[in-house]
């Protein structure tokens, strides 16, 4: 009897460990000692997230369950360090004061870089992109470039990109033709604006917009990217508090072996976009491109 309790235990140890080592599959060991010690014991790390920007983040049919290319990006640092990215639905413009007040551990959610957003967090470049102007199909005002834009009224996410060439631009319109520019919540709440009337065109993230327009229902109006210009050509990355190096070196080390084992790749193959490919994941990079916010 006793023979049979010692054979059970053991048994119930070799399951055990057989258990753990299942879970532990695909943790790489360095790049979670990388983590500081709170980051190692949570069951989560906290990513704000506008869900609003497909291909990058958005919902799938169900309205609750998010998908897309950074949400891919996430699953496969999760499964490396051994703890999961948690994406929390806000708005775009709240998210960078959430990283600061430490609602947020990061912010991914196709964020451009640039020298004024470094000064107050980190940000690890991890693709390129661009900025396009979006209008009704027909181009019915003849926008081909920015300067096109003076005596509209143009539309865009709030504390975005876009939005701030489209505040530099309306300083050089003419006091006869002045730009209009409204701020709206999200990207489909700005093109919804171009349908209505309300707005003659907007400006958003390439990837973003490219996507958004191959996927618009086929009744009503419809829009289009002008293929002729692109402005804020330029890294998008991935926000850390500065109060955090350890969590962004470990970011920065863990995306670095998904391009390096070709996992990186595969998920921009998945959403079409490999031209937005980068060999190396930099830090704070932004000054590589110095003319960021240039206009016509």
């Amino acid at each position: 009897m006793k023979a049979k309790k010692v054979l059970l235990a053991a048994a119930a140890v070799f399951l055990f460990a057989g258990a753990c080592s299942a879970q532990a599959a695909g943790v790489d060991q360095k790049l979670r000692g990388m983590l500081p010690e709170k980051f190692q014991k949570a069951t989560e790390i906290k990513v704000g997230t506008d869900p609003h920007q497909p291909p990058y983040d958005y919902y799938d049919t169900d309205n609750k369950t998010l998908m897309g290319l950074e949400q891919d990006l996430m699953k496969g640092m999760s499964e490396r360090l051994g703890v999961k990215f948690v994406s929390y639905p806000a708005q775009f413009a709240s998210i960078i004061p959430a990283i600061q007040a430490e609602r947020f551990d990061v912010g991914i959610s196709a964020f451009g870089d640039f020298s004024e957003r470094e000064k107050i967090l980190d940000v690890l470049d991890y693709t390129l992109e661009g900025t396009g102007i979006i209008v009704l199909k027909g181009n019915p005002h003849g926008i081909e470039k920015l300067s096109d834009s003076c005596g509209l009224r143009a539309a865009a996410v709030q504390g975005s990109i876009p939005l701030q060439l489209l505040d530099k631009q309306k300083g050089l319109c003419p006091a006869d033709k002045p730009l209009t520019v409204m701020q709206f919540p999200s990207s489909d709440q700005a093109e919804a604006a171009i349908k209505s009337g309300r707005a003659d065109l907007s400006m958003d993230t390439v990837g973003v917009a490219a996507y958004a327009l191959a996927h618009q229902p086929t009744a009503g109006k419809q829009l289009e990217l002008v293929s002729a210009s692109k402005y804020a050509v330029g890294y998008q990355g991935i926000l850390v508090s500065k109060k955090n190096p350890e969590l962004r070196d470990a970011i920065q080390a863990t995306l670095q072996t998904m391009i390096d084992d070709g996992t990186y790749s595969k998920i921009f193959a998945k959403y079409g976009l490999t031209q937005n490919e980068v060999k190396t994941i930099t830090l704070n990079d932004a000054a590589r491109w110095a003319d960021y916010m240039k206009l016509d």
